[in-house]
């Protein structure tokens, strides 16, 4: 690990491996967004920190740097709140869980109630996502109509100007 005033270093896991570690500062480049944008993520529980150095120095393993990426991918791509992306990294935590539990223990009547639940969590979350597609269709559905409204008024007018305009000349 570097000193105070060096970049990232690698702390050591649960299972001994050492694991790279960044700075909350690189994790913010990465992602594009402020150290301050972290922090909140922080502070309402999307993210957390792997550890703090030096103070409060906060530090990031690959896979919190990963999440929050994640997040950002998230807002950015699909347009989510971070109310629903809470739900989809909750969700995602849970399948996680669920496959490592699952890997981790080779009976098959465990195995298959795992799959169950992993089954249900990401229904739950597909049914989730199919509530916000059609509400967004719905919001789209609403402006073209609107659109096809404001564009059949101004031909009403244009035709209204045309007659007005010959007799002019």
């Amino acid at each position: 690990m570097t000193g105070p005033g060096g970049g990232s270093g690698d702390v050591a896991t649960a299972t001994g491996a050492a694991e790279h570690t960044l700075r909350i500062g690189e994790v913010a480049k990465l992602c594009g967004v402020t150290t301050r944008t972290l922090r909140y993520w922080e502070e309402i529980g999307l993210l957390a920190p792997s550890s703090q150095r030096y103070g409060s120095e906060r530090v990031y393993s690959g896979s919190q740097a990963e999440r929050a990426k994640r997040i950002r991918e998230l807002q950015e791509l699909v347009g989510f709140s971070l109310a629903e992306i809470r739900v989809v990294l909750e969700t995602e935590d849970v399948l996680d869980k669920l496959r490592s539990a699952y890997k981790a223990n080779a009976r098959a009547a465990l195995q298959r109630r795992l799959l169950a639940n992993a089954i249900e969590a990401n229904d739950k979350l597909v049914a989730r996502l199919d509530d916000i597609i059609l509400g967004v269709t719905t919001f789209r559905d609403e402006r073209v109509a609107k659109a096809e409204r404001l564009r059949a008024r101004a031909a009403e007018l244009d035709g209204e100007m045309a007659p007005s305009s010959r007799k002019r000349k």
